[in-house]
């Protein structure tokens, strides 16, 4: 194949991606043919009858000739590849995610980046938010289809060269054709720099996160610990079987986490919602006026509820009792498991990894219990800043129920917290030192939403209000089918 090519067009930390649609844009033609040509023998040999919608793997490249590939860009690409990988996640390796796991699988890019032809491996990497280029957000979704679009090597994803199978442009060579292709970038952010010179540990500190909820900021040498704590190592060991298979160290770990979730919970009707106890009261109770609708809904009572819902993963929005807490485990369940429902999970891989690392030793319990209570705290606050931010949107303009799922993974996504522990040899006993970093993205603001019951007259009026509970109202109305109608729709709009 006689290729249109220059091997200065390849930058360092290139990804496959970028090189792979300069290729097709130099030369004219489509992926389909690229690989048709620079295939290994066995995916040639494939009876593919949609071979053009063939998704190819960009970590490994293992579905192309590597001599091939050599030939037509004059580097090994494939080593390339690797050697990228390699020095990215080095500070990563006594990590048990493989390396494939920090980083996004669907493309992340650059505007500006991209305007000369370039796509980075650093835009892949999780813990970078921002182009360590030239500081900007980097984007996730196309906008003209508003989709994520797979990092993969396909047509079925992807239009013409650098554009999505929607027609967008990521970035239009057609009247500089590949002037700027050789324009070198220069890494500005210092945490980037500050990693990439990252060679080993020499300290004995080790770091515990996941790749969903780090940074690179929180964790640079110079950003300040938010909280700290010492524990012995003499104390409440607990051996790594407890962790999976111990009914009485997951029951004292859910009560923690049920401790923590009301500590929030206090705090949240104390202070952020101490005026609107009411507004909560006549949402959260189905209260109205006999031959009344249900009044107004307050924005602040629609965002604890259902802040507290979609977190808890609870049935119903609804409750006779808006002053109980679910406290129940589920029962049948032995393993691992939190009050927090929505966020265990997230939690338990990280727990996992700490209680892996310790490679077979013992672990201090209450360790776990404090990586868990720091966690569960401080997302679940986010959580409710960010529902907070919406209710008012979603009560005017009636969006769909999973806006608030939505909410859940926007605020995950954003949520960035890391902790860095280090053990220590002393003459009495042995210890360990717990630090932990975290970036509170969330806007602790709280918005001037307009309450409906801020006047007094409003506030005594729900004291008379009478509860429309479905239990209730089959009772008290068993055959007022109007009502019973009325009150199914009306739960039916605001629950999911």
């Amino acid at each position: 194949m006689q290729a249109i090519w220059r091997t200065e067009w390849i930058h360092e930390y290139e990804t496959p991606w970028s090189i792979f649609e300069k290729l097709s844009f130099a030369n004219r033609t489509s992926r389909g043919n690229i690989f048709k040509y620079a295939a290994n023998s066995c995916e040639k040999n494939k009876n593919n009858p949609k071979k053009d919608e063939r998704k190819i793997d960009l970590f490994s490249l293992k579905s192309f000739d590597e001599s091939i590939l050599e030939m037509i860009f004059g580097v090994n690409l494939v080593k390339f590849t690797q050697q990228s990988l390699h020095s990215l996640t080095i500070p990563l390796h006594s990590h048990r995610y493989p390396v494939t796991s920090w980083f996004s699988k669907h493309l992340r890019w650059c505007s500006e980046c991209i305007s000369y032809g370039h796509h980075s491996w650093l835009h892949q990497f999780k813990l970078l938010d921002y182009c360590p280029f030239h500081n900007t957000k980097l984007k996730e979704t196309c906008p003209k289809c508003e989709m994520n679009i797979p990092f993969i090597f396909s047509n079925r994803f992807f239009g013409d060269a650098f554009s999505c199978k929607c027609g967008f442009q990521f970035a239009d060579f057609s009247n500089i054709l590949w002037e700027k292709w050789d324009t070198k970038f220069k890494i500005v952010d210092p945490a980037t720099l500050h990693w990439l010179s990252k060679t080993n540990n020499s300290e004995g500190i080790r770091t515990l996160f996941s790749p969903e909820s780090a940074s690179l900021n929180i964790l640079s040498d110079f950003q300040p610990y938010v909280s700290m704590k010492s524990f012995t190592q003499d104390n409440n060991k607990i051996l790594i079987d407890d962790f999976y298979y111990s009914t009485q160290f997951n029951k004292d770990l859910y009560n923690n986490n049920v401790n923590t979730f009301q500590t929030v919970n206090r705090y949240l009707r104390k202070n952020l919602l101490r005026n609107h106890s009411n507004c909560i009261k006549q949402f959260w109770q189905l209260l109205k006026s006999d031959g009344e609708e249900f009044p107004d809904i307050c924005p602040y009572a629609y965002a604890y509820v259902n802040w507290r819902k979609t977190l808890l993963k609870t049935e119903r929005f609804y409750s006779s009792d808006t002053r109980s807490s679910v406290v129940a485990r589920s029962g049948g369940r032995h393993g691992y498991e939190l009050l927090t429902n929505a966020i265990t999970d997230d939690i338990k891989l990280l727990l996992e990894e700490y209680v892996l690392s310790s490679k077979g030793k013992q672990v201090n319990k209450d360790t776990l219990v404090w990586i868990q209570e720091q966690w569960s705290y401080r997302f679940s606050l986010a959580f409710f800043y960010d529902c907070l931010k919406y209710a008012n949107d979603i009560l005017l303009h009636g969006k769909k129920h999973t806006d608030w799922d939505k909410i859940l993974m926007s605020t995950k996504a954003n949520f960035k917290i890391a902790f860095k522990y280090q053990e220590i040899e002393g003459k009495r006993a042995e210890g360990i030192n717990f630090k932990m970093y975290y970036e509170n993205t969330a806007n602790t603001k709280i918005p001037k939403h307009q309450c409906p019951n801020h006047s007094l007259r409003r506030k005594r009026a729900i004291s008379k209000m009478k509860s429309y509970l479905p239990a209730r109202i089959s009772i008290e109305y068993p055959k007022n089918y109007e009502l019973i109608n009325y009150v199914s729709s009306y739960i039916k709009k605001h629950d999911y």
